[in-house]
């Protein structure tokens, strides 16, 4: 149940990290130094990596569910 609420917790994080980056990402748009390019490549690895915390979590509550269920 904890993993299935942290997954929660970690989804509504990704929709605001995602607003976020997209903000930062229209602000560095015009300027596109490599520095920009670099910032933006980070936040899109962030949100992968977030994204993809969040499916874990919710794989794993769901395993759990299923073998709490068969004992």
């Amino acid at each position: 149940m904890e993993a299935k609420q942290a997954g929660g917790g970690l989804a509504q994080f990704k929709m605001k990290f995602t607003q976020h980056s997209q903000q930062v990402q229209a602000l560095i748009a015009g300027t596109a130094t490599g520095v920009d390019r670099d910032i933006a490549e980070i936040l899109d690895a962030a949100g992968r990596a977030v994204e993809q915390a969040a499916q874990s979590l919710e794989i794993a509550a769901s395993g759990c569910a299923n073998y709490a269920n068969q004992i």
